[in-house]
């Protein structure tokens, strides 16, 4: 046992139940999502995109853990707003559980996991980038290459979910960049870490940057843990 176990024991993020930061009772309450099509939502084998409905700026697979509900809601919330790290390492853990043995699997291996980038004015004002502290987590459990500095972000224009299709194509254009040119030709794809799935513009803004700035023709991924439900504000 963990000395600090002894004078701060553990107990579920959700019920505060005491054992585990987030015990099998409460594991239940997670919605699991069909491997599915990201674009059309069809379900998919293998979480695979529909040759029909992928773009040049589409990812290949996307693997989502949960439905982002209001119960998951208030998981994000609290990690978000109130820094609490141990939230991190519970759903790390339970996600690559729900991960393990998976096609998905097979797919990412030998691949390059990095994040969605926040700003530093949003860094600045949370302390931390949850995304960050997920992909880390999940490529050492993985046992594959992680890379913090791959990608950065100059601006933030508020929750894309909240906003219309135009409106989200505007915003994310000169968002992103590289911040440090690595050598992709040892990796057989990229995988991307990000906390909530909506409509997916900010990951294609992302691939958009990735084969505009290397010319090449290498698999993008992704990870989310919840998948949401946009919700336009102008119609």
């Amino acid at each position: 046992m963990d000395i600090l176990d002894i004078f701060f024991p553990k107990s579920c993020t959700v019920c505060k139940r005491k054992g585990e930061y987030l015990c099998e009772k409460c594991k239940k309450l997670f919605k699991k999502n069909l491997p599915e099509c990201y674009i059309c939502r069809r379900i998919s084998p293998n979480y695979c995109t529909h040759a029909s409905c992928k773009k040049s700026n589409s990812l290949s697979h996307v693997f989502v853990a949960w439905k982002y509900d209001s119960f998951s809601s208030n998981i994000m919330k609290t990690y978000k707003y109130k820094s609490v790290y141990t939230i991190s390492q519970m759903l790390t853990a339970f996600l690559t559980e729900n991960l393990f043995g998976t096609q998905f699997e097979k797919i990412i291996k030998e691949s390059l996991v990095t994040n969605v980038p926040i700003s530093s004015v949003r860094l600045h004002d949370r302390g931390f980038n949850q995304t960050e502290e997920f992909a880390k987590e999940i490529a050492e459990k993985l046992n594959l290459k992680y890379s913090g500095d791959f990608l950065g972000r100059r601006i933030e224009f508020g929750h894309q979910s909240l906003r219309d299709k135009d409106e989200r194509g505007y915003n994310l254009e000169n968002e992103f960049y590289i911040k440090e040119n690595i050598h992709l030709g040892k990796y057989k794809s990229i995988t991307i870490v990000d906390d909530v799935l909506t409509t997916g513009a900010t990951l294609e803004s992302i691939i958009n940057i990735i084969r505009k700035a290397y010319k090449v023709d290498i698999e993008i991924n992704a990870i989310c843990m919840f998948r949401g439900r946009p919700y336009y504000s102008k119609m």
